[in-house]
């Protein structure tokens, strides 16, 4: 697509007060449209370039933070009619945004092939669950483990949480969002994971697991709970990896690089795969150990 075209969609004229005839007149005039165009990128840079000036405060050393703004433009969710419309009926569910959430979805449908089930970590109103089981279309069984007392395991590692927050929730909330997507497939565990519900899930592969904890006991519990258990070629998700004030999660995830394949993605996402190569080397650790 012209760069051009992009400035004519109506939804971009009424974002930049753009009106019929001045549109009409700079479609028409050639310099005219290539210096707007030129002030445009102008602008976008100059903007860009402010917001990564933007440092906020650290709060642990060696875990520093930016208002991060990558340079690529890029959207395939605003071509994604199915995800844009799960998405909509859940938002108000979830506190995930929508890079976040569209990773999910993605990851989930390009698992659907591999054996195994999705387990999620940290429920709070169901928004991302759904968007996991709608994703999977069926393929998996979806486990949601959640307190529903809010966060749990808050120690002197995390930075802002003490236990407690995000209890404004419940199993029925969760139970009425997924019955509302259309969505069966699943089964809720109730408490503190792994202790307490995990031998619910005894002998169930695990092909995806996404982590939404938020606090450095609980998201390494979990994950030490979940990696023998997940199948080659799966994908652990922790959603707390990037933010301001989730530095126990950060430092959790930051312990796993020396050993696990682990990618940043730039949304906040800290994403740990187990590629065959990987997997066996692990089997090996383990049969040395």
């Amino acid at each position: 697509m012209k760069a051009s075209t992009l400035i004519w969609e109506p939804v971009a004229r009424r974002s930049l007060g753009i009106d019929r005839r001045v549109a009409q007149r700079l479609e028409n005039d050639t310099i005219m449209r290539d210096e707007y165009r030129e002030s445009l990128h102008t602008f976008r840079r100059t903007l860009l370039a402010a917001l990564r000036q933007v440092e906020l405060t650290s709060l642990r050393s060696g875990i520093s933070h930016e208002q991060v703004v990558p340079v690529a433009s890029y959207a395939p969710w605003r071509d994604d009619r199915e995800f844009l419309a799960v998405y909509n009926r859940v938002s108000a569910h979830t506190l995930v945004d929508v890079y976040r959430c569209y990773e999910l979805w993605s990851v989930a449908r390009q698992l659907r092939g591999v054996r195994g089930n999705v387990l999620e970590v940290g429920v709070w109103r169901g928004g991302t669950a759904a968007v996991l089981a709608v994703a999977s279309a069926d393929a998996s069984h979806l486990w949601l483990a959640d307190t529903f007392e809010g966060v749990t395991k808050a120690t002197p590692v995390d930075t802002s949480y003490v236990g407690g927050e995000h209890a404004d929730t419940s199993e029925e909330i969760v139970r009425r969002l997924l019955a509302q997507m259309d969505v069966t497939q699943f089964t809720i565990l109730k408490g503190v994971f792994p202790e307490a519900t995990g031998a619910r899930m005894d002998g169930a592969a695990i092909k995806l697991c996404h982590i939404d904890v938020d606090t450095y006991q609980s998201a390494k519990d979990v994950f030490m709970w979940v990696w023998p258990r997940l199948v080659t070629g799966g994908v652990v998700i922790f959603d707390d990896y990037g933010f301001w004030g989730c530095e126990g999660v950060t430092t959790a995830v930051n312990e796993l690089r020396a050993s696990h394949f682990t990618l940043h993605n730039l949304n906040g996402h800290a994403l740990v795969l187990k590629p065959e190569r990987i997997d066996q080397q692990s089997r090996r650790a383990s049969d040395v150990s």
